[in-house]
């Protein structure tokens, strides 16, 4: 009887509402709490019942969105919280609509097809009026939040954090452009390349060092990751026409790791074929080189040494540039960094890229621009530079 009562003085608040068909304004959260929480009969014996029920749901949904949701949401009533809660009374899954559809059962069979057509039409307005209302309330915080902003876009930016040249890249660079001054084609070549090219080309024989595990990596019988850049020479040979003058940067890989090796680092390799050509041309190329790498005068030495691919041959040393000479750690004690090797091209290795050697002759070197980079930049441990230490690399204020 109590709740009876109850449905009767709720019907009679609704009922202006209802006769005019439009949303009454609330006017604070107090209102929205007690529509949502308020009891609602959700039993029905016939489609009469049905349709009362139905009628009054529709009525208390205006008032909350307003007519196919055209309510303006105060947002000083309407939170996500409050959004939640409309849809979960609504719309849930223990709304009065959910439970009217498992009534059905408890109707004649010739209404329930009604019946539920009566349902699913107040699911439906109510999914789209919430859905137009929610749209409002999403407009209505998005401009609330912009009108807070007090950004003045009149103002400079902050400082970006702008990334700097690797010192590798550095000294790539700056070897280039003396080679580049005296007329030196840039050229590339295969990273993986056959073993003709990478080794037997350039005279390194079958039973050389050079071809143990612990120097190369094989990928397949005939196939290996180039360990220098002599490669792309052994290429230009053959398929160029001569004279030839040219320069090979480029990755070359060794199965070698320590504080001055590295199994992945960049080679600058120079290659001359002409007539006359000589140890002098040599000397005067590689000053020139290095002392645009270290961007002042270095002090070198040439020392007497052996490579299949030059004859003679000799190693390139540069003052170390972290004691000058007096003996550290990272020079062994010797005063001296090695850069690379050079010397004049072997005969034999002109001869299997078919030139004829008693007429060209031709000069060579190679070096590693990771160690140029080491002792230009006074770094004792090649590892640093590939370890991806932001702070490490941004100390050099490359740009």
């Amino acid at each position: 009887m109590l709740q009876t009562l109850i449905l009767l003085v709720f019907s009679a608040l609704f009922i202006s509402v209802h006769s005019i068909g439009e949303a009454y304004v609330m006017s604070g959260i107090e209102e929205i709490k007690n529509i949502l929480t308020a009891p609602i009969s959700i039993t029905y014996q016939n489609i009469e019942e049905l349709k009362n029920h139905i009628d009054e749901e529709r009525v208390r949904f205006i008032n909350v969105v307003g007519k196919n949701g055209s309510n303006s949401p105060d947002l000083n009533i309407f939170s996500n919280e409050i959004m939640e809660e409309i849809r979960i009374r609504f719309t849930g899954k223990k709304s009065p609509l959910q439970e009217w559809l498992k009534s059905l059962r408890n109707i004649p069979n010739e209404e329930r097809k009604s019946a539920g057509a009566k349902i699913n039409e107040l699911k439906s307005e109510i999914e789209n009026s919430f859905k137009s209302f929610s749209e409002n309330y999403r407009i209505q915080v998005e401009n609330k939040k912009l009108n807070s902003e007090t950004d003045d876009i009149t103002l400079p930016l902050t400082q970006l954090n702008l990334g700097s040249r690797h010192p590798v890249m550095t000294v790539m660079r700056d070897l280039m452009v003396p080679f580049q001054r005296m007329g030196f084609s840039v050229v590339d070549g295969p990273e993986m390349d056959n073993d003709f090219f990478n080794f037997e080309a350039l005279n390194v024989l079958k039973d050389h060092p050079a071809r143990e595990m612990q120097d190369t990596f094989f990928l397949a019988s005939e196939w290996v990751l180039r360990t220098h850049t002599s490669n792309v020479q052994s290429h230009a040979m053959k398929e160029r026409k001569l004279p030839l003058k040219i320069v090979c940067p480029g990755c070359v890989y060794r199965n070698e790791f320590d504080m001055t090796h590295l199994p992945a680092f960049r080679q600058i390799e120079c290659l001359v074929v002409d007539k006359g050509i000589h140890m002098g041309h040599l000397r005067h190329t590689i000053n020139e080189l290095l002392n645009a790498a270290f961007a002042r005068p270095v002090k070198l030495r040439f020392r007497s040494s052996y490579f299949p691919f030059t004859e003679p041959s000799a190693e390139v040393d540069v003052e170390c540039q972290q004691c000058f000479g007096k003996g550290c750690r990272s020079c062994k004690h010797t005063g001296w960094s090695e850069i690379g090797g050079c010397g004049v091209v072997n005969k034999k290795v002109l001869e299997s890229c078919g030139i004829d050697s008693s007429v060209y002759s031709g000069i060579a070197f190679g070096f590693g621009v990771d160690r140029i980079a080491k002792d230009r930049f006074a770094i004792s441990d090649l590892r640093s530079l590939i370890d991806g230490n932001v702070s490490f690399l941004k100390s050099f204020g490359l740009v």
